[in-house]
């Protein structure tokens, strides 16, 4: 046991020393990464302090040319007063003029509201006018073709008229032959029945003297062709 413990001494030695190799190569290796940050925070920093540098550069340009146009403004606000003063002391007598004006002016926009207002009546009755012009226009169109179909009937009627003219002219020529043709038909039986009378007065004379003639003995002064038996006696006729 004696004669281990120096090996179990140098073994948790090497042991030891082994570890602490390790945790050398680690905080090396950490140091490095450590320098390799610190050299990029170096380097932002630098940046940062160039970028500081040039905003500075460039605020200081800003504000001095700030300062300088404020100087200007304010010379320009100075110039501007004192063109303003000058301005009110000419102003002055024109004062009651602008007062004058305003008053004009507020006269006008009375006027020119009534104007509107008038204008805005106008129309509205100029809508109505239109309107009615344009019923008036319709009712216009819906005569005009009413017209057209009475024209279109009323050349229908002529035309029938003229028909019927020259229809009722032909019965016309054709009443008046028909009645010459009847007064020449009633000429010939006049003429036919004054002859038909003369024959037959002829032919009862003739008769009347054939019975004289045989009949010497008869009174035939009652008979007559205008007579005629009644209850077996001869009568004068009526007609």
């Amino acid at each position: 046991m004696a004669e281990d413990l120096p090996l179990i001494v140098s073994k948790a030695v090497e042991e030891s020393n082994k570890r602490l190799r390790d945790e050398n190569s680690a905080l090396q290796e950490e140091n490095r990464l450590i320098r390799i940050e610190a050299e990029k925070l170096s380097c932002n920093l630098m940046v940062a302090e160039i970028d500081h540098s040039r905003l500075e550069d460039a605020m200081s340009a800003e504000l001095r040319g700030a300062r300088k146009e404020a100087s200007d403004l304010r010379q320009k606000l100075h110039l501007l007063a004192q063109e303003k003063i000058e301005l009110e002391s000419k102003l002055v007598p024109y004062r009651p003029k602008v007062a004058n004006l305003e008053a004009s002016m507020k006269a006008d926009a009375a006027k020119v509201e009534n104007l509107e207002k008038r204008s805005a009546d106008r129309e509205v009755l100029l809508g109505k006018v239109e309107k009615e012009r344009d019923d008036t226009m319709a009712e216009l169109a819906k005569a005009q073709e009413e017209n057209k179909k009475i024209a279109a009937e009323l050349a229908q009627a002529r035309d029938e008229g003229k028909k019927v003219a020259e229809d009722l002219a032909q019965a016309r020529g054709e009443t008046e032959e028909l009645k010459k043709r009847t007064d020449e038909l009633k000429k010939q039986t006049e003429e036919l029945e004054h002859s038909s009378a003369q024959v037959l007065v002829a032919g009862f004379d003739a008769a009347l003297e054939q019975v004289a003639c045989q009949y010497p003995e008869l009174d035939l002064t009652m008979v007559s062709i205008c007579n005629e038996v009644v209850d077996g006696k001869i009568v004068p006729s009526e007609d």
